[in-house]
């Protein structure tokens, strides 16, 4: 009787890291999506004529996103949500660090001593 309750308690088990695996492995592949994604955005802007360039229907892959970001940011200056406006500050300027280092200065036309 005690063999049995064993041998469920480990078929219990293994059916637990079997779910648990699946969903890492479901977890690490939209990851990996997410960084090839990156990856192609921040070659995009390189070279703006890469051929697996995402969002194309824009200037560049970020316009789109600095774009909402910008209205977000206004939305909540105007709307008087003081901490929504900071963090969306604070976004910005990391994302715009992040754009101006993928594309350099001399891309953007900033002179550098």
């Amino acid at each position: 009787m005690a063999n049995a309750e064993v041998v469920d308690r480990n078929l219990t088990i293994a059916r637990e890291l079997r779910t648990t695996v699946e969903e890492t492995r479901r977890a690490l592949q939209v990851a990996h999506d997410l960084v090839e994604r990156s990856r192609r955005q921040t070659q995009a802007l390189v070279e703006p004529n890469y051929e697996h360039a995402v969002g194309a229907e824009y200037g560049t892959p970020s316009e789109l996103l600095v774009e909402c970001l910008i209205e977000a940011y206004e939305l909540a200056a105007d709307e008087g949500e003081p901490q929504t406006h900071a963090l969306l500050s604070q976004v910005l300027m990391h994302v715009g660090r992040r754009i101006a280092r993928s594309i350099g200065p001399n891309a953007a036309k900033i002179i550098v001593h």
